[in-house]
């Protein structure tokens, strides 16, 4: 894979409107959140320390 995946995933609850968010890779779930904003704010929150802005590039560009 070209790039390195550190950040977390949400996805929809369904007909219920809200958020299931999960952490990075090997995290697992990280919780439920009723609205986007409040899914990703626990996305930024559980991403690792010294965690940089994305980049333009390949994992051997960091």
């Amino acid at each position: 894979m070209p790039a390195a995946h550190v950040g977390g995933q949400v996805y929809p609850r369904g007909a219920d409107g809200r958020f299931w968010v999960r952490g990075p890779m090997g995290i697992g779930a990280v919780g439920r959140a009723e609205t986007l904003e409040e899914a990703f704010a626990l996305v930024a929150a559980n991403l690792p320390e010294r965690c940089g802005p994305a980049i333009l590039g390949t994992v051997g560009d960091v």
